[in-house]
């Protein structure tokens, strides 16, 4: 039987693939799982190379001090070419649950895995910015702004949108950032509305998703930011800016009137606001 394969094997005769279940499940079944791997990963035209295979040595056990049948196997295809879709996801997974991921890294900058939305899924949930890598190379927009939200990177989202010309709700982009981080949000929201193209969202809206999650803070750096050029048209906003502050932080708003940064607020508002916040000299001034 072993010559038999052996010499089909070699020669490719008619009856190999055949020869090669027969091997495969003799092994197999013996338990001899290391020999089971190199036949079913060398088999003609990849015959052997099925998910039902793959699930076998995903349930074979793994010797004393040594790779899972499943790794041994993967190694075996990593050593002959890329993996097809199916393949890198079942390989990336016991990978990374054994904490390997500068080995996937690996596989993936040698480009011996098929990157797909399932594959950076896998990934996310142990590196995000692994899995950004994996989501840029198939084109998954709405992944890839995510990642580059929750890593920081939030300078490179409306670049990376206007190159795949994604258009994304914008709104639940910006809550998003914002949750994961206020100050990168107020930055992000910065770049929303001041893009060259025009706006893609109106400083109203911002203003109400920080002001919905009670944050003052990115709130003001971003008015400030968006009101610079103090226009009569955005007085109500200048309004809102002082008097939020005027509420909840009151030194910042002194600070505000006492730059003369804005000219066009309510001002007998402001005035009103400055006395129950005790900025008894800014209320003759303002």
């Amino acid at each position: 039987m072993e010559l038999a394969f052996e010499l089909a094997s070699r020669a490719n005769l008619p009856g190999a693939d055949d020869l090669y279940i027969k091997q495969y499940q003799q092994l197999f079944s013996s338990g001899q799982y290391n020999e089971a791997t190199k036949v079913a990963a060398n088999s003609p035209r990849g015959i052997l190379q099925t998910a039902q295979v793959i699930e076998s040595f995903k349930q074979a056990p793994a010797p004393p001090g040594g790779l899972s049948p499943i790794l041994q196997y993967f190694g075996i295809l990593l050593e002959k070419g890329e993996l097809d879709h199916f393949e890198s996801l079942e390989l990336a997974r016991p990978v990374l649950q054994q904490g390997w991921k500068q080995l996937l890294k690996k596989w993936l900058k040698e480009n011996k895995l098929t990157c797909s939305e399932e594959l950076g899924d896998i990934v996310r949930l142990h590196d995000m910015t692994l899995a950004l890598s994996v989501y840029l190379r198939p084109n998954v927009p709405n992944k890839v702004i995510t990642c580059f939200a929750e890593t920081g990177q939030t300078e490179k989202i409306v670049l990376s949108l206007k190159k795949v010309g994604y258009t994304p709700d914008y709104i639940s982009l910006l809550q998003h950032v914002v949750r994961t981080s206020p100050e990168k949000g107020a930055e992000f929201a910065s770049q929303l509305v001041n893009d060259e193209n025009g706006p893609f969202m109106d400083m109203e809206r911002v203003v109400d998703i920080f002001m919905s999650q009670n944050m003052i803070q990115p709130a003001t750096s971003f008015l400030l930011d968006a009101l610079k050029d103090n226009k009569p048209e955005q007085g109500h906003l200048q309004t809102l800016l002082l008097e939020m502050n005027l509420v909840h932080a009151p030194q910042v708003a002194d600070a505000i009137l006492g730059n003369k940064m804005f000219t066009n607020y309510d001002r007998p508002r402001i005035a009103n606001l400055c006395e129950k916040a005790n900025l008894l000299q800014r209320v003759s001034n303002v």
